[in-house]
């Protein structure tokens, strides 16, 4: 098992015990938002697309990796055309997805039946008007939230699958790009690469099919090497090869000599896609959850440490000092409620900045695509094929889009850790060895960040990932769009998170740009072609017409986006204040409760917190370790950064509680 696989389990163990603990508790608002925020772990999937041109043995290359001997149709007469995806399940499902847009259908089929469906033999052209195969499957491989993607060959078979391989990959965690170790790169392969892969996706490893057919490969896998080296601007030593055997790795699975495994390579393939998946997505799915883990711990803690703390001794000035500063701090936080709050105008301005550079980038993005259409009506290639033409503009629009949601929540991400910051919500979630009251003030210049650069690192990293868009929330759009309902393998961990609202909006919209390209592919048909000249400028205005009717839908995508970002952003900040004003209530009412105790019941009361705050102490040790270990990972692959210091002064807080309190020789342990 891998460190991310390891990390994930250790996570999810410690979302179990803080649920039990908030259920004892009776606190149902934070058991049930620990409950939300363990299933987004559990949940949330990594999306790792297969793709290249046909015949190259991808189908193969997917059964091998996941032991399985014909899940996907291989016969050497089978071609793929249509996009299939096998995520994990307890009990295995197939679903295919059938129909026009808005019109679509779900069809449940059995394993025999994958065939009928999704190769050219048996669906010539696609007569069925499928759409995509989800497979759902209780195989171990897939476990930890691992989804593959087996596309078509691109650029080979039926138009509609070729978009849908194209809209993968924007949202894809990795790329396996495949080729046959007997087919050398081809210009078309590099130029799909260097044009339709690495501006979205820059996770990409090279595999090389069917070792076992060639005695000596590695003249091939050099050359291959070189040529990607060239192609791509890239050092040797960036570029991710590795050549396989699906051949070998069946007959592992069959007779099960270690000799088989060791020369199909899988191992190594295995072991990579998990190397890129844990410095990439799974630093960020990880740090998402511990950030909430970190936060509900002191929620927890914070009364039960106040009130243990108010029988070590503490004289009644003391006493009355902590009183009145928790009710001073009751009272920030709900002026922070108030709607004439100044975060909230924050918010409003800074969504409304996001909004203008959102809409600059947009408008640029589709004048640079007016001009790709007619650089392809130049091309003589295209213009003895044009049907081709909507399904690459469909691609663009889709990258486009992709790209900016993608940007435009990295924005969001920064102004909510802002509006965070100067509302004195952004406390560090990850602190283990003491209590860490949240100066409730508007007021940047009192503002002190009291975390290490690691562990300032993971918070930024935490937040970020929540507003990820995710391939699940937009192709769950896409299919929502389709078939009237996110169904299948995509609904899962997306929930309501501001990356998953965006996410959700992209793919319905990447849903009705796919309905209107067919149109416009089926007006291109009906083009006399005896005059190229006048079909040239026929074709052009339908083109026109397209990417205004996607322009005019995209912009309203976008405007709906940001108002749904700014109300979830509205939302999720007042839940936040919310909690932590609940938190400082409970904490009031044990400290004057706790002041109403005689000495004898005060020492009988601490000794009863002792094991419980024990408990929270190590619970939060850990919840810190694992954040500190995710985030190192990731960095000690990097140069390190000089660490930034704090001239600010500290804000007065309204409680202080020793960071070294010794609650009694439990705290030893």
């Amino acid at each position: 098992m891998t460190t991310f696989q390891q990390q994930k389990q250790q996570i999810l163990r410690l979302f179990e015990e803080e649920i039990t603990i908030a259920k004892n508790q009776k606190d149902t608002n934070l058991e049930n938002h620990l409950k939300e925020a363990q299933k987004h772990l559990a949940e949330e999937k990594i999306y790792v697309v297969v793709c290249g041109e046909f015949k190259q043995g991808k189908s193969s290359l997917i059964n091998a990796f996941i032991d399985e001997t014909n899940l996907f149709p291989v016969d050497v007469k089978i071609t793929t055309n249509l996009v299939s995806t096998i995520a994990y399940a307890e009990q295995e499902e197939i679903t295919v997805i059938l129909g026009d847009i808005g019109q679509g259908q779900t069809k449940q089929i059995n394993r025999s039946e994958i065939p009928e469906y999704v190769t050219e033999q048996k669906n010539k052209s696609n007569q069925k008007k499928a759409k995509l195969l989800m497979i759902e499957s209780p195989n171990p491989y897939l476990k930890d939230g691992l989804v593959l993607v087996d596309t078509p060959g691109t650029g080979s078979l039926n138009a509609e699958h070729t978009a849908l391989t194209y809209s993968f990959i924007p949202n894809a965690d990795a790329i396996l790009f495949v080729s046959d170790i007997q087919a050398p790169l081809k210009v078309e392969d590099l130029n799909f690469i260097k044009e339709r892969i690495l501006p979205h996706c820059q996770n990409i490893i090279f595999v090389l099919t069917k070792i076992d057919a060639i005695t000596n490969y590695q003249k091939i896998i050099d050359s291959n090497r070189e040529k990607l080296s060239n192609s791509l601007n890239l050092s040797p030593e960036q570029i991710s090869l590795i050549p396989v055997s699906s051949k070998a790795k069946q007959e592992y699975l069959k007779y099960k000599d270690p000799e088989d495994l060791e020369e199909s390579h899988f191992l190594q393939l295995q072991e990579k896609i998990w190397s890129l998946v844990k410095e990439q997505r799974g630093q960020i799915l990880l740090l998402k959850a511990l950030t909430e883990l970190g936060k509900a711990l002191t929620q927890i803690k914070r009364p039960l440490e106040v009130e243990w703390q108010s029988y070590q001794q503490r004289s009644q000035q003391e006493l009355d000092q902590w009183e009145q500063d928790i009710k001073k701090t009751q009272k920030q936080l709900q002026d922070l409620l108030q709607n004439n709050a100044e975060w909230q105008t924050h918010l409003r301005d800074g969504l409304e900045i996001i909004r203008l550079d959102a809409q600059n980038e947009f408008h640029n993005g589709f004048v640079q695509l007016q001009r790709r259409s007619t650089k392809y009506l130049d091309d003589p290639a295209f213009l003895n094929n044009p049907q081709q033409i909507p399904t690459l503009l469909e691609s663009d629009i889709d990258a486009m889009m992709t790209e900016l949601s993608k940007k435009l929540n990295s924005k969001a991400a920064t102004l909510y850790g802002q509006i965070e910051e100067r509302s004195g919500l952004n406390f560090n979630p990850f602190a283990a060895s003491s209590l860490e009251p949240e100066h409730a003030h508007f007021a940047l210049d009192e503002i002190q960040i009291k975390k290490t650069s690691v562990v300032e690192k993971a918070v930024n990293v935490g937040r970020t990932g929540a507003f990820n868009t995710g391939a699940g929330a937009s192709l769950g759009g896409f299919l929502g769009a389709l078939v009237g309902g996110v169904v299948g393998v995509f609904a899962g961990g997306v929930g309501l998170i501001p990356g998953a609202i965006i996410g959700a909006k992209l793919g319905g919209l990447l849903g009705v740009v796919a309905g209107s390209t067919k149109g416009v592919i089926e007006g291109i048909k009906d083009i006399p072609k005896q005059d190229q000249t006048l079909a040239k400028q026929e074709i052009s205005k339908i083109l026109r017409q397209y990417l205004e009717d996607s322009q005019r839908l995209c912009m309203q995508t976008l405007n709906q986006s940001i108002k749904s970002l700014e109300k979830f952003m509205r939302d999720e900040l007042t839940s936040q204040i919310k909690r932590q004003k609940e938190s400082y209530d409970k904490t009031l009412q044990s400290l004057q409760q706790a002041r109403k105790l005689s000495q004898e019941q005060g020492s009988q009361r601490a000794n009863q917190l002792q094991t419980p705050l024990k408990k929270l102490m190590q619970m939060q040790q850990e919840v810190e370790q694992l954040a500190i270990a995710v985030t190192t990972q990731s960095e000690n692959r990097q140069p390190k950064a000089k660490p930034q210091t704090s001239l600010k002064s500290p804000p007065k807080e309204p409680v202080t509680v020793d960071a070294h309190a010794d609650y009694g020789d439990w705290a030893d342990g």
